[in-house]
């Protein structure tokens, strides 16, 4: 979808150096021979979630690590998905364009307007891409939730991450975006004028279960947001990415390839009752 996007390399490099040198020492000081790099410890830790899953029961590498390595390879893995698709990526949130048009079609019932990734055969057609549905199931991987979720303006950061030192009060997380079948739930609620809210539609967004504040279209408290204010709230997606689109695909390298840095299959659903 994009040639020219950057990678997260420069910046998951940097921490693999800050982190993992003391790892590779006591893991080497215990396996002789072993002739450990310390661009293999992420390896060797991605073994125990890939394991467990496998085998439907902890697995026994998880036990190699202490808590603190384990917070440092999630940190790992905020890099690698903040610079590969996210915020800190230019080419990042663009890739998420053509679905969060999808979805703007969907919450509207309104034609697809999109001239970024949609397929116009299939999102043209109603038997293809129904509008009048109550309910919605999307497929997807994680790296295309993540710009996805930076296409909507979830999970912003108010500064970049640091390739150096984690930054604990980050709203970055991987581990709360795209765990083993992570989800983003889009609803789509109606309220009378015998509630509390003004009459009308609005959205709310849940991600794995947590309701998102949504306060870039001032959602109240409990993540509502007018569905009016939510699609003005889209303007990146509603303009086609702004012009970043044409960069994936122009020649030279990209510009923010070297300014920068999950693992598991995950799905995106999309629901609302009527």
């Amino acid at each position: 979808m994009c040639p020219q996007v950057g990678t997260s390399s420069h910046a998951t490099n940097a921490w693999v150096n800050v982190f993992a040198p003391a790892i590779t020492d006591r893991i080497k000081s215990a396996a002789p021979g072993a002739k450990l790099k310390k661009t293999d410890i992420v390896n060797l830790m991605s073994l125990c979630p890939f394991d467990t899953i496998a085998h439907e029961a902890p697995s026994p590498w998880c036990d190699l690590f202490t808590l603190e390595e384990w917070a440092s390879y999630e940190y790992y893995g905020d890099l690698t998905d903040y610079y590969g698709n996210g915020y800190g990526q230019k080419l990042g949130r663009v890739q998420g364009v053509g679905y969060v048009n999808e979805l703007l079609a969907r919450l509207t019932g309104q034609p697809v307007q999109d001239e970024t990734q949609t397929n116009h055969t299939l999102d043209d057609s109603p038997i293809t891409f129904p509008l009048d549905r109550s309910f919605y199931a999307d497929f997807s991987h994680d790296n295309q939730m993540i710009s996805i979720y930076s296409a909507l303006g979830l999970f912003l950061q108010p500064h970049d991450l640091d390739p150096t030192q984690p930054d604990k009060g980050r709203t970055w997380k991987d581990s709360q975006m795209v765990p083993f079948s992570g989800r983003m739930i889009t609803e789509k609620l109606a309220c009378d004028s015998s509630g509390i809210r003004q009459p009308g539609a609005y959205v709310r967004v849940l991600v794995n279960d947590a309701v998102q504040p949504l306060t870039f279209c001032t959602a109240h408290e409990d993540g509502l947001c007018a569905l009016a204010n939510f699609v003005e709230s889209q303007s990146y997606a509603r303009n086609n990415g702004e012009g970043d689109l044409a960069l994936c695909f122009a020649k030279g390298k990209n510009r923010h390839e070297e300014m920068v840095p999950s693992v598991s299959s995950a799905w995106v659903a999309l629901g609302w009752p009527k």
